[in-house]
Order: C-alpha cells, then structure tokens, then sequence
C-alpha cells in the first residue's frame, strides 16, 4: 500500500513540471525546456557528444517527470550514439536509471539502418530491435549472405551496438568471413567505414573488426595482430571470466581466421593457429567431427592426425571419425596405415550375414527367428543405412574406393526389396558413371530395372518409397548404350542399338537433359534422320523450359521468396546448361547462368560449384575460354573430386 506524505514531493515537482514543458512545446521551444534544467543552448554547443549523453542518463533519475521523459526522448534521437552509454547504465546505481536505460536499449525508436545503407540491408533492418534474439539472428544471417559486402558496414553496427553478446560476434564474424577484394581504394574506403562505426569501442567484436579493418588497409592478413587476439580470448577461457566467451566460440573465431589465412595463402599460418590450441576442442564425437570435416575441407591434414592421437578411442568407435583419420594420414604419406584404419571404419558396426524379418506379412503366421542373435529387417535397414550415409561422405572427399567398398557392402546383404539396397545401387552407378565406368553401372542397375520391368506389383512399392523406377530404367538404358559405343562405335548394328536405347533412355526420364546432350553430340554419317531429329527434341525441350521459367517468373508474388529463388533459379541453370551444350542463344544462357547463382546462399557450396559448372560452359559456348577456365577453377574449389567437372577444365585448358 502507498504512503502520501512520503511521496507528495514527487507529485508536486511532477505538475509543476509537466505545466512547464507544455508551454516549451506551446512556444516551439526546445530551449525553454533545458532552461528548465539549468542549461543553455550555448552551454550544450560546448559540450561533446558523449558528455551530453552522459547527463541525459544521469537525468533519467531526476525527481522531475518531464525532465526524465525529456531525457528519455532525446537519447532517443541519439540513436545507436546512446547504445554504449546506455548498456553500462544497465549497471547503474540508481533503479529508476537503470530501469530507463533497459527500456531504451531495447526500444523501438532506434534506427538500426541509415539512409546512405543499400534498399536490401534497410529492407532487413527495418524494426531490427523489435524482433527476438532468434529472429535478429536471422537478419543478422541474411545480411552476411549479401553481394559485394553490402552488409559489412551494418554487420560492424550490430556488432558494436546488439545489447545481446552472441549476436553482436556473430555479426562480427560474418564481417571476418568476407574477402578482402581486390581494389586498393575500394578496401579503404571499406575499412574507414568500419572504423567509423566501431570508433574506439572496447567490445571484444569491435577490436575484431578494427582488426580486419588494418588487414583492409594492409591488403594481406595479419597473422601476428590475429593471434594476439585470439589468446585474449583463450585467456577469458583459461579464466572462466565470461559466460559468452566459451572453448566453442573460441574454435569458431580461429576456424574463421584461418579461412582467410589459408584464402591468403597463409598455410603455415592457419595450421599453427588451430594447432597451439587444438585442446580447446571438446572429446565429443560431434565436435570431433565436426572440426576434422573442416580440417579436410580446408587440406589441413595435421590437424586431424593430432585429433586421432589424442582421441583414439573416440574416433575408433565411429566410422566416419576413421575414415577422417585415414584420409589424413594417406595424404600426409602414410599410405599403409591409411589402409589400416579404413579397413577398421568398415567394420565398425558391420553388417551381419544373416537377417531376420521383424514382423510376418499380412495373412501370415510369425516368422521364427532364426536364433536369438539375429536381428530384424528393421535394425538391418538402420546399419546399412550408416553404411550407406558414409559412402556418400567418402565421395565427397574423393575417397571413392573406399565408398565402392561400403555401398558393395550394402548390396551384399540388402536386396533390391529394400529401400536402402536400391538406394546404395543408385548411388554406386552414379558414381560409377560420373568416372565413366559405363558397363560397372549398367550392371549395377540391371537388377533393378529388370525387375521393374517385369513386376508392377514392385513398381508400386517402390512408388511409395518415392523412388522412381522410371528414371532408374532410363539411367540403366543410358549406361548400358554408352558401354556398348565404348566396346565398338564402328559396328552399323551396334550404333543403330545405342541409338535406340539413348532414345528409350530419354523417353523413360526427359528431364535428364543429359541424355539429349549426350545424344546430340553422337554422330552417325550413315543416318541423315538422326541429327535433325534430335535438334527437335532439343528445341521442344528448350521451349519447355522457357515455358517454365514464365510461368514461375509470374507468380513471383504470391508464393514464398525463398521457393521463387529455388524453383527460378534451377530453372535458369538447366536452360543455360542445355543451350550452352548444344545450340541456342548463348547469350541468353550465360545471363541465366549468371541469374541463378545470384539466387543462391553463399553456403550452398555444393548447388553453387554445379551452376558455376554451368556458367564455365557458357563462357566456353560463347569462345570466352580464360573466363571459362577461371569459372570452372572456382567450381573446382567448391567441389574439388567431381570427375565430370575436372574434365571439363581440362577441356578448357586444352582450348587456350
């Protein structure tokens, strides 16, 4: 319950107020108003920024109502000017200032973009602080994902002034992840920009961008002003001083540096930062993982050699983490014990001989086990399925032996009624045909399609497993075609077989517009029919897709923006790779080319290295061979095993 006689002071002072700051608004006077407080506009003009900020907070504790809510709106229109301010007075003595100085830190007065900033980073900005942490992550993620460093200056202004520690490093090191560029006077206006945001900021982001900031100026890395960096970050860690700065988001600070070392050509470098504190990463499989991932991503071998040695038992339980370890030490000369461990990663929770079926069909009495050992189809689709989800991961890598071995493997004890024995058939003819092993695929696949084509009663399991039987009958008739030009292309009947199963293969799937290329580019002197005839097909399927593209074009405003870029932009990418393999408007290919990789995230690196695959090729259609070969170079680094792009390069070099 209230007490009046101890607060009618407060209520006098507050009338009196509020009667003298409706006559200073009444007379267009702001001066009035602060002559209430005791100052003079020309006692303000005096003073600096920071100091009259520093008195407008101490204001927000005055007994007077009007002078707090004066106060209040005019560190308002101080804006992010205010933020530093006002975060310490978070901590201040005084409840009532500290209470407003909360309120203000989170208001929605406060600008986050300026007017000079890009349509698309005020676009993301607008009403930043009213959102959540999650949510401001998310604008925070977007603006990183921005052409040309559109976002960097606003990324710098979120890291210095987001109330929340995790996102303003977030931010911060999305700032990190960009390139330096090229452009000397570029650079620098980019990093005065920088520096004039951050200014001379204590936060531990803002001493990370005014580093990047001399790197800018510099135009190179700087290894020793990093490393400085990232032990006082490690000593905050040593010490347990701060709740945000954590081993994890140490590791993550030095994987980001040396990114750019390793972009920089700074080998050395990069390895000697992550080794001096590779203790830092957790024991745990994932982070283990995790980092000897990116280790191998980024060719740094030892690193992952040095995980191994200091975790052998969590990386002799886990397949994946053995097949990081004998990757590394094949690369690092230690071929034979390379062999070792990934012989050990295939036998890690292996497939058994023997399986038993874990329920009886419809109409059916139980199904004994054979013995108590055995398992059920169930549990064997989950093991074959970790086999399965290795193979692919050892394809990435390049390792593919070692993923023949594993989908080999899968096949040997899942048949064809099951969906990881299709699947890991697929895989495995994919593979084999990417290396142009043409007859090793069609024999592969050859269960599959020829059951399919026999047996409707299997089309529709299949069907509700959402594997297409057609398009592994067109893939079957495709390879098998191909293996019959490889064993003898002269042989009239032969070609007239192959003919006929390109065709069928092209009928069973006609969005594999592979086919039609590979069709296009097969010659037969002896039939006069066979070019026109497939030009035709490449024309009605070059007008289907501009169809396409018409039609997604015009419903740009009412579906999601992100399945309009998805949809859009693959749309662009097979038109570009159609034309630019055969015949069309060249020039029209490379502008769709170029289209639709404007659509993607800088993180899809796999869907980014196909379109820049795609984008090479039109250069190379058009005769622009240099920037053919320096395109299909960068899509090379983003998928540095793909065999048919590693071919095309050398297609290309071969035309300079």
């Amino acid at each position: 319950m209230l007490q009046p006689l101890q607060h009618a002071p407060r209520l006098v002072w507050t009338w009196c107020a509020a009667l003298l700051l409706v006559g200073g608004l009444c007379q267009g006077s702001i001066g009035v108003a602060r002559a209430a407080d005791g100052d003079s506009p020309a006692d303000d003009k005096a003073k600096t920024t920071d100091q009259l900020i520093q008195e407008l907070i101490e204001k927000l504790g005055s007994d007077s109502y009007a002078t707090r809510m004066r106060a209040r709106n005019q560190l308002k229109m101080y804006g992010l000017e205010a933020f530093d301010a006002l975060r310490e007075a978070q901590n201040h003595d005084d409840s009532e200032i500290l209470s407003a100085a909360r309120y203000l830190i989170s208001s929605l007065q406060v600008s986050w973009s300026k007017d000079s900033d890009p349509k698309e980073v005020q676009e993301i900005l607008s009403e930043y602080g009213a959102q959540s942490e999650a949510d401001r992550l998310g604008r925070i993620e977007l603006l990183g994902r921005l052409r040309d460093q559109m976002g960097v200056e606003a990324l710098a202004r979120l890291a210095r002034f987001d109330p929340s520690v995790p996102l303003s490093r977030r931010a911060a090191m999305l700032v990190l992840k960009q390139p330096l560029g090229r452009e000397k006077v570029s650079r620098r206006r980019l990093a005065e920009r920088i520096e004039a945001v951050i200014g001379d900021n204590p936060r531990d982001s803002s001493q990370w961008l005014l580093a990047y900031a001399k790197d800018l100026q510099a135009g190179s890395y700087s290894p020793e002003r990093w490393e400085e960096l990232v032990r006082q970050q490690r000593r905050q860690v040593d010490a347990g001083v701060s709740p945000d700065v954590t081993s994890a988001s140490v590791m993550q600070m030095i994987r980001v540096l040396a990114t750019r070392a390793l972009a920089e050509d700074a080998r050395e470098a990069a390895l000697s930062l992550v080794m001096e504190h590779i203790d830092l990463i957790a024991p745990a499989t994932r982070d283990l993982s995790e980092h000897a991932g990116w280790s191998i991503r980024q060719g740094l071998f030892p690193i992952v050699v040095a995980l191994y040695e200091r975790h052998q038992h969590a990386f002799g339980e886990n397949a994946e983490l053995l097949y990081s370890a004998a990757q590394a030490y094949d690369e690092i000369g230690q071929s034979e014990l390379a062999e070792e461990l990934a012989a050990d990663a295939l036998q890690i929770n292996p497939l058994p001989e023997v399986a038993a079926s874990d329920a009886a069909e419809p109409g059916e009495a139980e199904k004994p086990k054979a013995d108590e050992n055995a398992i059920t189809d169930h549990q064997l689709q989950e093991i074959a399925y970790a086999h399965y989800q290795a193979a692919l991961l050892l394809r990435s890598r390049g390792r593919f032996e070692w993923a023949e071995r594993e989908n080999r493997e899968i096949i040997k004890h899942c048949d064809i009624e099951s969906i990881v024995g299709v699947s890991a058939r697929q895989e495995l003819a994919r593979m084999f045909s990417e290396q142009l092993r043409h007859e090793d695929a069609a024999t592969v696949l050859f269960p599959i399609a020829d059951r399919a084509k026999k047996d409707r009663l299997y089309q529709s399991r299949m069907s509700r497993w959402q594997i297409s039987l057609s398009r592994i009958r067109s893939l079957y008739e495709y390879e098998s075609g191909l293996a019959l030009l490889e064993k003898n292309a002269d042989d009239r009947a032969t070609l007239n077989e192959v003919k006929s199963k390109l065709q069928l293969a092209y009928r069973f799937d006609n969005d594999n517009i592979d086919i039609l290329i590979r069709m296009y580019r097969l010659d037969d002197p002896g039939d006069p029919d066979w070019k026109p005839s497939v030009i035709k097909q490449i024309v009605q399927n070059r007008d289907a897709l501009q169809q396409r593209i018409s039609r997604i074009e015009s419903r740009k405003k009412i579906i999601k923006p992100e399945d309009y870029k998805a949809e859009l932009g693959e749309a662009y990418n097979q038109y570009a790779w159609l034309v630019a393999n055969t015949e069309g408007d060249y020039e029209r290919a490379l502008k769709c080319s170029l289209d639709s990789l404007e659509f993607l995230d800088s993180e899809d690196l796999m869907y980014r290295a196909a379109r820049l695959d795609t984008c090479a090729r039109c250069y190379f259609a058009l005769g622009r061979i240099e920037e053919a070969v320096i395109t299909q170079e960068q899509a090379i680094k983003l998928d540095p095993f793909s065999p048919p792009m590693l071919r095309q390069l050398e297609q290309f070099k071969a035309a300079l």
